[in-house]
C-alpha cells in the first residue's frame, strides 16, 4: 500500500466529513464506476425477470438480494483509484471477475443483513483477512464507527425511496394513461389482471434506483473506513514522515557533493611543500617535549586561575517583575477564542440534527399518510365503501352524463347508427356512457364523482361476481378503446366498434 500515492489528502475526519469524501470519490471516477456496474448488473437484471416473468415481485427481491455482491465492483474501482491505480474500463472489468466469489455465501446467506455492511465490506474484501484475524480486525475497525454506518444505510434506503417513488410519479405524469394502466394493476393488490410489462417496468425503475444511489453507498462505507485506519495507524503522521524523509535524503546528498568538491578545492589550492612539512613536524616534536603538563600540574593551574577576583564576585539583583501576566491575558483570549468556536459548532450541529430530525419525521409522516391513501383506495374498505349506495349519486363523470333519461331505448344500436354517420367518437361515447349509467343506477356501484377511468375499471373487477358474465372484461375492453379515441386520437376499426355495439346490450342492456 503506497500512502505518498494516494489521490486525496489523507487527515482524521469526522464522520459525515468522511463520507462526503466517498461521495466526490464517485463523482469523480463515476463513468468508470457506471459502465461496470451496467455490464455485470443488467445481464442479472434482464435474466432474472425473464424467467421470473409471472412474478415480477419475487424478480425484484432476487435482484435486491444479490446487492451485496454488486456493491463489491464499485469498492474495487474506488480502492484502486484512490492509491493511484486508475484503469481501463477492460482492465476493470478483467479484475472484478476476480473479487466477486471470495465469501459468496455468506454476503448472501447470514451477512445479507448487516446493516454496516459498507464499512465492514473493505475489511472482508481488500484486507482479505480469514476467521478470527477478520472477525478481530472488524470489531477493532467499528468502535466509533458503526453508528455512523448503520446511519448511512438507513439515509441510503431512505433515498432510493425517495427515488423511486419520484420516478414512478414522473412517469404517471409524462405518460398517458393508457399506458400507465399496466403500472397501476402491478401496483394495485386488487388487481384481477396484471400485464407482465408492467411489473418488469416497475422493476427496472428500482434499477435506476439502486444504480444511482449504491455507489454512494459503497463509497461512504469505504471512506469511513479509510478515515478510521487514519485514526488508529496515523497515516497522515507517517506520509508527513515520509516526504520528509525524501527531502532530507535529497538535500544530504547534495550537501555532500558539495562538500566533497569544495574539499578537493582547497586541499589543491593550500597542500604544504614537504620542507614546510618536515619544519612543522621538528617544531610540535619540541613543543611536545618541553612544554608538556601533567594531571597534577593541569589542576593546580585552572585552580589559580579560578582563585582569582574576576572568577569570584557575587552580586544579588532584586526587582519587581509581573508574573506571565502577558501569558495569562493570551491564554484567556485562546480559552474565549476556543469556546466561542466550541459553542458556534456545537450550535450548528444540533440545528443541523433538529433540522434532520423534522425531515425524518415529515418523512415518516408522509409515508404513513401514502400507507393510509393506498389502504382506503385499494384495501379491503375501498370494496367496503364501494358496496353502499351512493344517495347522491353523481349525473357526470370524466364530463359524461350518466343519467338514464340522457340515454335511448337500445344504446348498442344508437352507437352503431352514429358510427354509421361518421361520428365514432359520440358512439364511443354512448357505450360509455350506457356502461357508467348502468353500474351506478343499475348495480347501485359507488363510482365518486373524483374517480378516474382505472379507479372504474378496479372497482368494476372488484364487483365482478354481481355483474352479468364477462362485464368486467368487456367495460376494461371498452375503457381502453375510449381512452385512445378520446385522448390520443386513435380510432378503432370498424370491426372493434361493431363488436362493441353488438356486446352491449347482452351484458348493460336489457335494465329497465
Amino acid at each position: 500500500m503506497q500512502l505518498e500515492n494516494m489521490t486525496a489528502r489523507v487527515r482524521p475526519r469526522q464522520t459525515w466529513e468522511a463520507m462526503d469524501l466517498g461521495f466526490m470519490l464517485v463523482q469523480k471516477w463515476w463513468a468508470k464506476i457506471a459502465f461496470s456496474w451496467f455490464v455485470f448488473t443488467f445481464p442479472i437484471f434482464i435474466l432474472i425477470n425473464i424467467l421470473l416473468h409471472d412474478h415480477y415481485i419475487w424478480a425484484m427481491i432476487a435482484f435486491w438480494w444479490l446487492m451485496p455482491i454488486f456493491d463489491r465492483i464499485p469498492l474495487h474501482i474506488i480502492s484502486r483509484a484512490l492509491f493511484g491505480e486508475v484503469e481501463s474500463n477492460k482492465k476493470n472489468l478483467k479484475s472484478i471477475v476476480k473479487v466477486i466469489f471470495p465469501h459468496f455465501i455468506k454476503m448472501l446467506t447470514f451477512l445479507r443483513f448487516d446493516p454496516g455492511r459498507s464499512f465492514n465490506l473493505p475489511v472482508w474484501q481488500l484486507e482479505k483477512l480469514k476467521g478470527h484475524a477478520r472477525a478481530e480486525r472488524a470489531r477493532v475497525l467499528k468502535k466509533m464507527t458503526s453508528g455512523s454506518a448503520f446511519a448511512l444505510t438507513f439515509m441510503c434506503m431512505l433515498i432510493e425511496l425517495i427515488i423511486f417513488i419520484s420516478l414512478l410519479a414522473l412517469v404517471f405524469l409524462l405518460v398517458p394513461a393508457a399506458y400507465t394502466e399496466a403500472l397501476a394493476d402491478a401496483l394495485s393488490p386488487t388487481a384481477i389482471e396484471d400485464s407482465w410489462w408492467g411489473g418488469v417496468s416497475i422493476n427496472f425503475l428500482l434499477y435506476i434506483t439502486f444504480f444511482i444511489v449504491q455507489p454512494f453507498y459503497v463509497a461512504g462505507g469505504f471512506s469511513l473506513y479509510i478515515n478510521r485506519r487514519t485514526q488508529l495507524e496515523g497515516w497522515d503522521i507517517e506520509i508527513v514522515f515520509r516526504q520528509l524523509a525524501q527531502r532530507v535524503g535529497k538535500s544530504s546528498q547534495y550537501a555532500a557533493g558539495l562538500a566533497l568538491a569544495i574539499s578537493f578545492i582547497i586541499g589543491g589550492a593550500f597542500y604544504p611543500s614537504n620542507e614546510s612539512v618536515a619544519d612543522e613536524k621538528i617544531g610540535l616534536e619540541t613543543t611536545s617535549s618541553g612544554g608538556s603538563l601533567d594531571n597534577a600540574g593541569a589542576r593546580k593551574a585552572i585552580d589559580e586561575i579560578m582563585a582569582q577576583k574576576e572568577f569570584g564576585e557575587k552580586k544579588t539583583v532584586t526587582r519587581w517583575r509581573a508574573i506571565n501576566k502577558k501569558d495569562k491575558k493570551e491564554e484567556k483570549k485562546e480559552e474565549k477564542k476556543e469556546t466561542i468556536n466550541a459553542d458556534w459548532l456545537s450550535g450548528l450541529s444540533l440545528g443541523l440534527g433538529a433540522i434532520g430530525e423534522v425531515i425524518l419525521w415529515i418523512a415518516v409522516a408522509a409515508l404513513i399518510v401514502l400507507a393510509v391513501v393506498f389502504y382506503l383506495r385499494w384495501g379491503p374498505t375501498a370494496s367496503k365503501d364501494s358496496l353502499k349506495i351512493n344517495k347522491k349519486l353523481p349525473k357526470s363523470l370524466f364530463g359524461l352524463e350518466i343519467t338514464p333519461e340522457s340515454l335511448p331505448d337500445d344504446v348498442g344500436r344508437a352507437a352503431l347508427a352514429l358510427w354509421n354517420k361518421q361520428d365514432p367518437i359520440l358512439a364511443l361515447s354512448l357505450l360509455y356512457r350506457g356502461a357508467l349509467t348502468t353500474l351506478v343506477h343499475h348495480y347501485g356501484i359507488n363510482l365518486k364523482g373524483s374517480a378516474t377511468e382505472g379507479d372504474c375499471i378496479r372497482t368494476t373487477y372488484i364487483h365482478k361476481e354481481k355483474l352479468r358474465q364477462g362485464s368486467a372484461e368487456y367495460f376494461k375492453r371498452l375503457t381502453q378503446t375510449w381512452q385512445m379515441a378520446a385522448y390520443a386520437h386513435r380510432l378503432p376499426s370498424e370491426e372493434e366498434i361493431i363488436q362493441l355495439s353488438e356486446q352491449w346490450t347482452p351484458i348493460f342492456g336489457g335494465h329497465s
